[in-house]
């Protein structure tokens, strides 16, 4: 059955419009606001801000706050990248990424330093039944990115090299974290979920009573917010997206396993299990 061509033609195409002359053009706010008023089609007022769609305003906004933020504000930190060793085989490359669901994956030698470029899914499955499966034979090149380079800079490059992953590299070359199009994507039109994300989110959470939860460490704190009815509020909370962050905040350190740390008499935390570097799940109570 073919597709219907105008199945979407209800949902404003001016977004897509938009941000093609942003990534081409225009990144001077008041261009953009010049190029929205002399545009009829785009159906839209003369002030962004006065627009009736309320995501529509937040896009906008989106896109001119990205000027604020560089890549190391949006990527993944190296002590979460998931990578495949040069050494494995097909059915280990297969397991990880049946557990973690990525479709592309950076492949290196030795340790994540020295990166090799990464595999993509659709050419793993390709390979399936090649007896001498060499994974070298499948790599496709990475982007390396400077970590206080723009967002709207890179997301230029991926489009112009048709490279969507990308490696952050300090003055040394060592990989400080990994950024990938959706990630920068996200940062414009707010977090894309596919069909994986329903399961992820409810493997991060298990309730343990109604007063009582058990998270993953990467349980955003704004989950947190709606699952409680509480609102959160720390300071440089910019810079924490996570209960284990909030955690590490609150106690000024990386805490041990079964250690216990409050927040003003609200929250609870008990560490679950926790490495030297980082936390990695936590028992969340409220205390009232």
């Amino acid at each position: 059955m073919k597709q219907n061509k105008n199945k979407d033609n209800s949902k404003p195409a001016w977004k897509i419009w938009l941000i093609k002359k942003l990534l081409t053009d225009y990144t001077n706010k008041d261009d953009v606001l010049k190029i929205l008023s002399d545009h009829s089609e785009l159906n839209l007022k003369n002030n962004y801000e006065d627009l009736d769609d309320n995501t529509e305003s937040k896009l906008i906004n989106n896109i001119f706050n990205l000027g604020k933020k560089s890549i190391e504000d949006v990527m993944v930190p190296r002590a979460e990248i998931l990578a495949i060793n040069k050494i494995q085989s097909m059915k280990s490359i297969l397991e990880i990424i049946k557990i973690e669901s990525h479709s592309r994956m950076p492949v290196f030698e030795h340790n994540l330093d020295n990166i090799l470029g990464f595999v993509h899914i659709k050419d793993v499955i390709k390979n399936l039944n090649v007896s001498n499966f060499n994974i070298q034979n499948i790599l496709r090149e990475v982007l390396y990115v400077a970590p206080k380079s723009p967002i709207l800079d890179l997301l230029k490059r991926m489009r112009l090299s048709r490279i969507h992953i990308g490696l952050i590299v300090d003055e040394f070359g060592g990989v400080d974290g990994l950024v990938t199009i959706e990630d920068l994507v996200e940062e414009i039109v707010g977090e894309i979920e596919d069909e994986h994300d329903a399961d992820d989110e409810a493997q991060l959470i298990k309730k343990i009573d109604d007063n009582s939860i058990l998270v993953d460490a990467s349980y955003k704190i704004e989950d947190l917010e709606k699952y409680f009815d509480i609102k959160v509020q720390l300071d440089h909370e910019d810079d924490i997206d996570t209960v284990g962050g909030m955690l590490i905040f609150i106690a000024n350190k990386v805490p041990k396993n079964n250690q216990v740390y409050k927040y003003k008499n609200i929250f609870q935390f008990k560490v679950i299990k926790a490495s030297a570097r980082r936390i990695e799940s936590l028992e969340i109570k409220k205390l009232f």
